[in-house]
Order: C-alpha cells, then structure tokens, then sequence
C-alpha cells in the first residue's frame, strides 16, 4: 500500500496558497484493509475514508466508466491494481492532477505543474466530458485565479462547448448549479465565472433567461463580499426601477424565473424583490417624512436591519453604476441611516407613557418617527 497527497493540497502549496485542506489517495489496497487500520468509511458513490486520527479524507485510487448521460452515470473500479497515474488521469483539470509521494516528491504524469507556471487551465483528457460539473468548475477556477492571471485553455473551452453541444450539460441537477453559483459569488472575480459559461455557450442553457450586468458585478465586488448583493446587483443594475410596468412585470418575473430553475435560498429572494422601493430611494432627498417612513416599513427596516443595511448597499452599487452623482448618493446613504438608527434607538415604553390602546400607541410612535426623521432632514438637508 502506498498513500500519496494529491489535488488542492499540491495545487496550492506550488501556487503559494493557504492549504484548506488535505485529500490523500490510497494505492494498492482495499476498503476492508482501510477499516482494520481504524478507518471510517463515508463515501455514498465511491470508498472514501476518514483518518482515525486526522479526520482527512483517504481514497481508494479508481477508475470511472461512463454508464449513463449526467454526473451520477459512472461505475467505478477501485481495484488494488489501479496506478496512481490512472487515478489521476480522470481528474478534471492538470493543476489538480498532481500528487505527492511519502518523501515530498512530485508526480505530475499530466504537466500540472508547467500549466501552474503559464497560468493556464487545461483539461487532463477526454474523460473531461464526461462530468458536466466540471464545466462549472473550471469556471469557477478561472474565476478564483483570475488575479493570477490564469485563463481556460482554448482546447478545454471547445471541449466545454462540445459538451453543451451534445447537451450532456442539460444534465446538471438544479441544486449543483446553486451550490457553484452561491460559491463563486462569495467569492472576488464572480463575473468571470460567468464570462466563462458565456464563451462556452452554457450560460444560456445554465441560467435561461437571465442577463447579468457585468460592470454592476464588478464593480459590487470592489465594495462588498456579500452574495446576496452581489446577486441582485448583477440581475438589476441596468434596469429602470422606477418604471412602475417593470416593477409590477419585468422584475419579477426575473426572480420567479429563476426560482423556478434553481433553488434560491430566501435571504436571495427576499433582497432580490426589495429592489421595487429603489423609487423611494431615488428621490430621497426629496421627498416627505411620511415618504420615507413609509420606505422603511415597506423594507421592514426596523425588524430586519441587516438585511435593510444589504439593500442600501445595493442602491449605493446601482447609482455608481448608472453614473448618478456620487456626492448626492453618499447623502442619502448617511442619512437614511442616521434615520433608522435613530428611529431604532426609541424607547416605547417612555414615548408611549400609560398609554394602553394599541391604535393609539401605533399612531403615537409613527408620529415620533415622523418627528425623528423631519429633526435628521432640518440637519441634513436645509429646505
């Protein structure tokens, strides 16, 4: 039996990266040998073991055969006489096919390590289109070390396009396609991802319907690191929110669209439709107390401030984007939030007094809102 560490663990450590984790491949042994050393097996397609003591992952060095259309459709061998460089060979891309001995030597049957050095993601061989997950992971890996400088080799990009071609890509599962979409979105350079499955052909076929903003992306990722903004930013940046047909039709049924292919969590959804009060937003340095009252509630500012404080970083997003004067957003921004800072900051129980109505403890606090944010506009803006 020998042990070898291969993939992330050996990518990284020759890019110079954080090691996150450790895989390790088990050649010339058997699930039953694994177990009476003390390890646990866990693996639902394939053997895969955890270590007794480390807890890292071990697996039986395999070959795949293709039995069926989709990512499940493999039957695999994990005899003892599978070699290192067979296991290695169905891996996706040469930077990941590169494994490690007991001595620290490098085995690279595949030439990772030259594609680490010419920043190019290139596939091991055909087997690649067999897995139409990896499609979405090399996306994602352009996307992850596009500060780098790497980009998809042109023979793996026809190799993708092929693969949408003879539509072995309409085989993703809905909630494949979130989990790398979700992930690539917490992450910076979300927009080459995408700029990937385009060039492919399978942003189409991936995410019917749906038009992304590419500058909002970019430029939302200059100045947050969370998904959900960066989500509605991509979806929404170009639109005309005040448009009352586009808000009542166009914007929902992008949401209701999506919904429907994918499975979006609600934090996505919830702030997705929020968007539709961009029109008070707009205008806030305009309009009434009773207006903007009224923009909090509907944002349910008070109850979910956080979410709110994500919407407002949206709105920020969009006016950059669409050029509108940076001086007057940064206004709006500072004090909406003075506002429900302060509206968040009254104490019931002293402004309602021994009052016990319900109807009338309702009107006394919103008229002390209305007080609150007429005080923040006398300071912030003179009329």
């Amino acid at each position: 039996m020998k042990i070898y560490l291969v993939g992330g663990a050996v990518r990284d450590e020759k890019l110079r990266l954080p090691i996150k984790e450790r895989d390790w491949c088990v050649v010339g042994s058997s699930a039953s040998e694994l177990i009476s050393m003390g390890f646990k097996s866990v693996g639902k397609s394939f053997p895969v073991f955890l270590h007794p003591k480390t807890k890292e992952e071990y697996a039986l060095a395999r070959i795949e055969k293709k039995t069926q259309p989709g990512y499940h459709g493999f039957k695999f061998n994990t005899s003892k006489d599978i070699s290192l460089e067979e296991d290695l060979q169905r891996r996706d891309l040469t930077i990941n096919a590169m494994a490690k001995d007991e001595h620290g030597s490098l085995i690279d049957p595949y030439d990772g390590l030259s594609d680490i050095k010419n920043k190019v993601l290139r596939h091991v061989s055909t087997a690649f289109k067999e897995d139409p997950v990896r499609v979405l992971r090399t996306a994602k890996f352009a996307a992850r070390y596009h500060q780098l400088g790497f980009k998809v080799a042109k023979s793996t990009m026809r190799f993708m396009a092929s693969m949408v071609e003879n539509k072995e890509i309409d085989e993703l599962a809905p909630d494949r396609i979130w989990k790398e979409t979700e992930e690539v979105l917490n992450s910076p350079n979300s927009y080459i991802y995408f700029q990937v499955l385009e060039e492919c052909n399978a942003f189409s076929k991936i995410y019917p319907k749906m038009v992304i903003n590419y500058d909002a992306l970019k430029l939302s990722a200059q100045i947050t690191n969370q998904a959900e903004v960066h989500f509605a930013v991509m979806l929404f940046a170009d639109y005309d929110l005040c448009d009352p047909n586009y808000i009542q039709k166009d914007h929902r049924n992008i949401i209701r669209n999506l919904a429907e292919r994918l499975p979006l969590p609600n934090s996505f959804t919830e702030l997705a439709d929020l968007i539709i009060h961009y029109e008070y937003y707009k205008d806030l340095l305009h309009i009434n107390a009773e207006k903007i009252l009224t923009f909090l509630n509907k944002t349910d500012a008070f109850r979910r401030n956080e979410r709110f404080r994500k919407l407002l970083k949206i709105f920020e997003i969009i006016e950059k984007n669409n050029s509108r004067s940076g001086k007057e957003s940064g206004e709006k921004s500072l004090l909406i939030k003075q506002i429900s800072e302060s509206c968040d900051a009254i104490q019931i129980r002293k402004v309602v007094g021994e009052e016990t109505d319900g109807q009338k403890i309702k009107k006394i606090i919103h008229q002390k809102k209305i007080d609150i944010i007429n005080s923040q506009i006398a300071k912030k803006i003179p009329r």
